[in-house]
Parts: C-alpha cells; structure tokens; sequence
C-alpha cells in the first residue's frame, strides 16, 4: 500500500479511475487501529470499485490542514481528486458499507 505524503497526495488520489477511500490516522490513536481492519474488509467488499489508501496524519500536515483533519479517525472519499465525502470517528462495518455505497453510487 502507498504511504500518502503531503508531496504525493494529490497524485495518488488522482491516479485511480475509481473512487477513493483514505483512511486518515495515527498510530497512536486506539479507535483509528480498530477501524483499519473494518475499512479495508469492507472496502475488499466493493471487489475492485473503490481503492483504500492510508495517510498518517503525523506525516502528512499540510493534507491534514488542507482537509481540516481535526479529529481521527477521518475517513474520506475522492472521486478524481475531489473530495466527496467524509465522516469521523469509529463507526461500524454496516454505516460504512452503506456510506460508501451513498457516496459512490451518482459517480
């Protein structure tokens, strides 16, 4: 999986011809290791029609503030490199399948 840098966020998000999920965190943040594995069970679900990429938000300044990244976990969606969607805090496997289907679905 690509590590998100402030020099290569843009890039990468706009590299995919599919929606874009990231999955802003930090390590030292307890909901934000419980999530990871929900996202990307989830997100495997979608069988190849959105991406997961991951972006620490210790490493990543610029995109956090660009984004108002105030809170983690964040989740976002992008559709070529537009931010569609987001939401914060630990949820279940169920909100975010639902959420992303709403998100994707006019696409």
């Amino acid at each position: 999986m690509t590590n998100l840098t402030d020099e290569n966020f843009e890039k990468e998000i706009k590299s995919f011809d599919k929606p874009v999920v990231v999955d802003f965190f930090a390590t030292w943040c307890g909901p934000c290791t419980v999530l990871g594995p929900v996202l990307e069970k989830v997100v495997e679900g979608f069988s190849g029609k959105v991406v997961l990429l991951k972006a620490d938000v210790n490493t990543i300044p610029l995109t956090s503030g660009k984004f108002e990244v105030d809170r983690i976990p964040m989740v976002a969606i992008f559709s070529k490199g537009k931010l569609i969607s987001n939401f914060i805090g630990l949820r279940e496997e169920g909100f975010i399948k639902s959420w992303i289907e709403e998100s994707i679905k006019n696409l």
